[in-house]
């Protein structure tokens, strides 16, 4: 009988010890028979009502994994055309001297150096901070340890409609990466800002550092949010099936570097900010690791795509090698007349180098 009432006891102190919107967060949770998207209004790094509904959506995903493995249903643009244009590619890959997926895109070192000048440049207006991530609120931390058996009961009695997905505490970011829904559940704010920008290059013009630079200015130097914010606009909508005709992707300059210009560039460009944001944040194993999940999963969703494979692993490197220049203050050094910054590869000297900043950015 002692041990019950201290169990009586025990439960109450926990039911007490919750605070007074665990309960709104279980109704966000229960909120749709079957899940539903959410989408942010502002800028927030914990947010419990988009955690709750991120939870839910999360449900769906194992089940639209093993359509898209036993099916090939997985919307992406670019699954038929890579079809349609490997046989030109195997035709001519050999004239152009390029090895698709052997040879290196970007000049990592080069790109660094090129970050390093333009952060030089507007300092000390702006400092650089390496900024803080979006992560589960209290609420969903808490309800993350038992959550799952609770969305079981639930689709046991018909109350939701998917089958409840073991999130096993996985990060936020981890998990809006993977899905592609950063710019949902992970806004900054400063997206439609940075479209604008953007939008005053002409056709092809872009290039990764122009990206850098415009959302760097707009963020005030935080290094997470200039990444994420690149991230969410160059995948705001990853799924459409002609995304290549989005007026934001004829603005980006070619950078897969292919033997003639093919392949998913748009992929390239979202790819390569998500992971080099998430190496900025994680341990150089976990980064690079995530990188090479990100090929494997694109392999058996899209099919193979070598050179997509270099660019998230160059991603990778990317930030594990930012996160160092952050760490040491190795920005604060001027660039020496040996380090250059004409970074794609292989490209003339004089195509990327430009170390002259738009008149419409300028300080």
């Amino acid at each position: 009988m002692a041990k019950k009432i201290l169990a009586v006891i025990v439960v109450m102190m926990l039911i007490l010890s919750l605070p007074a919107n665990a309960g709104e967060f279980k109704q966000w949770i229960k909120a749709n028979f079957a899940a539903e998207h959410y989408q942010q209004t502002g800028f927030s790094l914990e947010d419990p009502k988009g955690d709750a509904f991120l939870i839910r959506k999360l449900d769906q995903v194992p089940m639209k994994l093993l359509q898209a493995l036993v099916k090939s249903s997985y919307p992406q643009a670019e699954i038929q055309k890579e079809k349609e244009l490997k046989a030109l590619e195997e035709s001519q890959k050999e004239e152009a001297g390029f090895k698709v997926g052997k040879s290196i895109p970007i000049d990592i070192d080069r790109l660094i150096n090129k970050c390093r000048e333009i952060i030089q440049y507007y300092h000390p207006n702006i400092t650089p901070v390496a900024g803080e991530e979006h992560q589960w609120s209290p609420e969903a931390k808490r309800y993350l340890t038992y959550g799952f058996w609770h969305r079981l009961g639930r689709h046991i009695f018909r109350k939701q409609k998917e089958f409840p997905s073991p999130l096993f505490l996985r990060s936020k970011l981890f998990l809006l990466l993977a899905c592609g829904w950063t710019s949902r559940y992970a806004i900054t704010g400063q997206e439609a800002a940075l479209t604008e920008r953007i939008m005053r290059y002409p056709d092809g013009k872009m290039q990764l550092h122009h990206m850098f630079m415009e959302s760097y200015v707009l963020n005030r130097g935080n290094i997470y949010l200039t990444m994420l914010t690149a991230e969410n606009v160059l995948a705001g909508d990853p799924y459409r099936v002609d995304r290549e005709n989005a007026p934001v992707q004829k603005k980006l300059a070619y950078i897969r570097h292919d033997n003639v210009q093919m392949g998913d560039n748009y992929g390239a460009w979202y790819h390569f900010f998500g992971i080099g944001m998430y190496a900025i944040v994680r341990t150089d194993l976990i980064s690079r690791s995530v990188a090479e999940i990100e090929s494997l999963g694109s392999f058996f969703l899209e099919g193979a795509d070598k050179q997509e494979d270099y660019i998230n692993r160059y991603g990778a490197i990317f930030g594990k090698k930012f996160k160092k220049m952050l760490k040491d203050d190795a920005w604060k050094k001027p660039l020496g007349k040996d380090e250059r910054t004409d970074y794609m590869l292989p490209n003339p000297s004089s195509s990327i180098a430009d170390k002259a900043i738009p008149p419409a950015q300028k300080r």
